[in-house]
């Protein structure tokens, strides 16, 4: 049975990029995103390279949306040895114009439903001493009035990678955080989708650190 990785908040750039790498390295690849045509899209590429993808649509927001989707995925996959949570609410807004409301519900996606997707995923990462995977964002170091939401997503992304790294590790899951502090481009020597998906290979394959910051 090949090993199987689960990209949460899949789309174009870094999760693809992640994908090629895990995809290369033999692994099944298995997307969860709301976009349809884009797990469509994203699923013929990757299969134009020999990489085995499957697929179901899901709100990250949603936690019934995401449990039925990762349950699905898990009896194709028969259960996954990496779980990379990649979903965010990406925006510039001064913290001064959100609302609690609004925050609330960002915070659900950044960091709520990570914590859920550990949960609904906890057994059979157990089971195969897998790896949760999160992404992070400079921001979570840094925070910035200009990117309120998503600043308090990031350090909040950050203390649970941190905590669920200690609290699991007795269990044979590692978590593991790439803290992705700069914007990413495709020509980046330091930022490219490419060069950040050897970073996660190396969180998932060295497991000696519980940040690598990039």
């Amino acid at each position: 049975m090949k090993k199987s990785i689960l990209i949460i908040g899949a789309g174009t750039g870094l999760s693809t990029g992640i994908a090629e790498k895990f995809g290369a390295e033999g692994f099944v690849i298995s997307l969860i995103s709301r976009n349809a045509a884009n797990l469509e899209n994203i699923k013929n590429e990757l299969s134009a390279k020999g990489i085995e993808v499957n697929y179901a649509v899901a709100d990250a927001g949603n936690a019934e949306q995401l449990t039925a989707a990762i349950n699905g995925l898990t009896v194709q996959s028969e259960g996954f040895d990496a779980v990379l949570y990649n979903a965010a609410v990406l925006k510039a807004k001064d913290i001064m114009e959100e609302s609690s409301a609004i925050l609330v519900e960002d915070f659900t996606i950044n960091v709520a439903n990570a914590f859920h997707s550990l949960k609904v995923t906890y057994a059979a990462l157990r089971k195969k001493k897998g790896a949760f995977l999160l992404t992070g964002g400079g921001l979570g170091v840094s925070p910035s009035a200009d990117y309120g939401s998503l600043s308090i997503g990031k350090a909040g992304v950050r203390s649970l990678a941190f905590q669920l790294n200690e609290r699991l590790g007795d269990e044979g899951i590692y978590v593991g955080l790439l803290t992705v502090a700069g914007f990413i481009n495709p020509q980046s020597e330091t930022h490219s989708p490419a060069v950040l998906a050897k970073l996660f290979w190396k969180l998932y394959t060295e497991r000696s650190t519980v940040e690598i910051h990039q």
